[in-house]
């Protein structure tokens, strides 16, 4: 389980730099935490990424955190984001990244237990990938 963490890590990693060569001014920053605020549709939370991804850190990654984990513990409208992933990998990563957070902590075990009980018909491949990511260290 670790192992497969350690992975997804270095994937999502290898996956960051088309991201991250864009500098954040203090402009974007702050664009982006008033874009990522009103975040309450994964279709929002993909152009969010889209358009911010390279001021994912600080105050606005954990915004981002809590934007995604909203969202997940909700649990509504998730083959939107399923699809989403699908087409965008390095989003894929992203979300992968933020739900492995230290900030996410407090609400992983809602969203494994969301994957794991009440995944949506047809989603099981990203739901089983969920449960796994999320897995709960023993």
């Amino acid at each position: 389980m670790k192992l497969f963490r350690v992975a997804l890590a270095c994937i999502a990693a290898a996956a960051w730099p088309a991201q991250a060569q864009k500098a954040c001014s203090k402009a974007d920053a702050a664009a982006a935490e008033k874009a990522i605020d009103r975040v309450v549709s994964y279709g929002q939370l993909h152009k969010a990424f889209k358009d911010f991804a390279h001021c994912d850190s600080g105050p606005v990654e954990d915004l981002y955190t809590d934007a995604i984990l909203r969202l997940m513990v909700e649990w509504k409208n998730v083959e939107t984001v399923v699809w989403d992933m699908q087409k965008d990998p390095e989003y894929k990563a992203f979300v992968h990244r933020h739900l492995l957070s230290p900030a996410a902590k407090d609400d992983r075990s809602s969203v494994h237990s969301r994957a794991k009980l009440s995944c949506p018909p047809l989603q099981d491949a990203f739901c089983g990938e969920l449960v796994e990511l999320l897995k709960p260290v023993q």
